[in-house]
């Protein structure tokens, strides 16, 4: 996130509206009044689980005859301007409250393009508050709206309605792959999931990944690796649950991606297994 701000004195003892700052370098003016020109900058505190959007005003005591400029306090960042806010730039204020930690420079102003000085630290406190939480139930909240087939994993089996013992049960779901899903509210930003299958037998064999349907070509006798499979060597009923768990991250812009709950959804599905026998048929007739 790449914020700086730039201000002049208005007069001696003047407190000085500092407004939201913008992208890159720090601002230039003489008393005039700021205002952000890229939108809103968040940062995220891990310890709170939250993103605060950075301060979009705050006052501090002004010289005369000084210029300031205030950047946050991370390591690559100079007066010229923020290269980023980074952990090191994530404070507590005298309330208590999370905030972000600035650099106040200041130069005098003329003559013009004379050295800035380090003068001060402060900590400001953030404008707005999302909680993770509150993102998190709202990604839950689509996906179970809008995307079903997520929401409800489908189970499909071969044999599709009955098994024989000692013979393998095959079973497959749709792959979604990686998920990506653009958000407005309650922050701007992008989730991102990658789904992990887990599948569980009732006999207690589990198996991992999608599964594939039957491959006349590939043999689940000879070639189990391939498939999703169980053997049942009783008759009696067959079952498999299947765990999809998705792990998500919201990346939003200027911020490094921050993981959120997984999401984890389960189907499952049985049928009958029935042991085969040989009949003796008289070919006469």
């Amino acid at each position: 996130m790449r914020r700086a701000l730039h201000v002049t004195s208005l007069g001696l003892g003047t407190l000085i509206l500092m407004t939201a700052c913008a992208w890159g370098n720090g601002w230039n003016g003489h008393g005039t009044a700021y205002t952000a020109s890229n939108g809103v900058g968040w940062y995220y505190s891990a310890e709170d689980r939250a993103f605060f959007s950075t301060p979009a005003a705050f006052a501090v005591s002004a010289e005369p005859t000084l210029e300031y400029t205030f950047v946050p306090t991370c390591q690559a960042n100079t007066p010229a301007g923020a290269g980023g806010i980074c952990t090191t730039a994530l404070c507590s204020t005298s309330a208590g409250e999370p905030g972000v930690s600035f650099w106040q420079f200041s130069r005098p102003i003329a003559p013009p393009g004379s050295t800035w000085s380090l003068q001060d630290t402060i900590c400001v406190p953030g404008e707005q508050r999302v909680d993770l939480a509150d993102i998190e139930a709202q990604v839950r909240q689509v996906i179970e709206d809008k995307f079903r087939e997520i929401a409800e994993p489908s189970i499909q089996l071969a044999p599709q309605t009955v098994g024989l013992v000692n013979l393998p049960l095959l079973a497959w779901t749709q792959d979604r792959g990686d998920v990506r899903l653009d958000i407005e509210q309650p922050i701007p930003g992008v989730i991102t999931g990658s789904p992990r299958y887990v599948w569980t037998w009732s006999n207690g064999s589990t198996a991992q990944g999608p599964g594939q349907p039957y491959d006349p070509g590939v043999s689940p006798l000879e070639d189990a690796s391939s498939y999703v499979s169980s053997v049942y060597e009783r008759r009696g009923e067959a079952s498999v649950t299947l765990q999809v768990t998705w792990r998500a991250q919201v990346t939003v812009p200027g911020v490094a991606p921050v993981d959120l709950e997984p999401l984890v959804y389960t189907s499952t599905a049985s049928l009958p297994v029935l042991e085969a026998r040989s009949v003796l048929v008289d070919a006469a007739g």
